[in-house]
């Protein structure tokens, strides 16, 4: 749910012209929501290993994050950039 949020946010950073090192705090924003709580339960007993699988799935999210807080940002440039 808090992703819809901070898409949102990332399309009005757009649409004010904020810098684009904005997108980073959506990213945090995003991250902080899905797999945050997984990264947190590695460091409980039983402690699990940094598998591949791990990895390649917090790599890939990580990029998701990027890629659709950069999208929201470009989606309001573009309507800032259409609307005048």
């Amino acid at each position: 749910m808090l992703a819809f949020v901070v898409v949102s946010l990332m399309a009005v950073a757009g649409y004010a012209l904020l810098p684009p090192w904005v997108v980073l705090f959506g990213v945090a924003g995003m991250a902080d929501e899905g797999w945050w709580a997984k990264v947190q339960q590695l460091w409980r007993s039983p402690r699990a290993a940094w598998s591949t699988k791990v990895r390649a799935y917090f790599v890939t999210g990580l990029a998701a994050n990027v890629a659709l807080s950069a999208a929201a940002y470009a989606a309001g440039r573009v309507v800032r950039a259409l609307i005048g």
